[in-house]
């Protein structure tokens, strides 16, 4: 066996990633010869965005991008570089040869930040007006709580819950007047304006008409999987193919200690819940 700190591992490692490059490289010198995607999954992070997908590509039909999470539409997360500048060559070179998409199939493209990011959807919009949206959403409250552990768990916050919760606004003032869409605070630190859906879905309704936006609950992917993959396939124009789905296991979120912090979640949600209702005109039960 070989030790990951090997000079062999190292070495290994290394061609990989030559491997990969080279590998890339052809995908740009091919690119015009590739195909543009027919319908995004948009999930808000921490909503089990993966979950959707991990059925998805199980369909023979539908078939997604070369690596997970391109950031495209939304630039990346990086200061230093601009991924939405790289251009739409460098887009198209993630997806399948034209060849290689029979008549019938349909590529697609995952992404949890594209409906968060507020240049995404008219970048989207001048690309590909025809593409159908999938919004995989969460509870916002389990959703948020979710996130902070991450960010937690990495480092990236050092405030007990509650009072990262409380200052969140303050946090973000000066990011969202100055629109610094990469800073760390507007990727990590915004727990419950990730949670603001009706608002994020509206930048997309006013460009996109509503017959091409399909909007899901992981809670009820998870209590009905094969009615809701049923309906995703019947809005995406593809034949039920896939497996019967016994279970779909979702994080829970524990929180038998911090009453204090749902409690304030969901009075802060309570009322933009009801609006988003309305406004979707489906009731999500949150």
């Amino acid at each position: 066996m070989i030790n990951h700190l090997s000079p062999e591992s190292k070495i290994s490692r290394m061609f990989d990633k030559k491997h990969q490059q080279f590998r890339f490289k052809y995908r740009l010198l091919t690119a015009k010869s590739r195909v543009l995607p027919n319908f995004m999954v948009l999930g808000a992070r921490y909503s089990g965005t993966a979950s959707l997908v991990k059925l998805i590509n199980e369909h023979p039909k539908l078939h997604g991008t070369c690596q997970s999470q391109i950031h495209y539409f939304d630039g990346g997360l990086f200061p230093e570089k601009d991924n939405f500048l790289k251009g739409e060559n460098w887009y198209r070179a993630h997806f399948p040869m034209r060849k290689e998409m029979p008549q019938g199939h349909l590529a697609y493209e995952a992404s949890t930040f594209y409906s968060f990011h507020p240049l995404a959807a008219k970048r989207l919009h001048d690309l590909l007006p025809k593409v159908k949206l999938i919004f995989v959403l969460r509870n916002p409250v389990d959703r948020a709580i979710h996130q902070y552990r991450d960010a937690k768990r990495h480092n990236r916050e050092y405030l007990p819950l509650i009072n990262a919760l409380q200052i969140e606004e303050k946090r973000l003032a000066w990011t969202l007047k100055n629109k610094d869409y990469k800073s760390g605070t507007f990727i990590h630190a915004t727990y419950k304006t990730r949670g603001h859906y009706q608002e994020q879905i509206a930048r997309y309704l006013e460009l996109f008409p509503k017959e091409q936006i399909k909007l899901v609950s992981i809670e009820e992917l998870t209590r009905h999987p094969n009615k809701v993959i049923g309906e995703i396939y019947r809005f995406l124009g593809v034949e039920n193919t896939t497996r019967k789905i016994d279970s779909i296991n979702l994080p829970q979120v524990n929180l038998e200690h911090e009453s204090d912090v749902r409690n304030y979640l969901q009075d802060y949600f309570s009322r933009r819940n009801q609006a988003f209702y309305e406004f979707s005109g489906k009731s999500f039960n949150w």
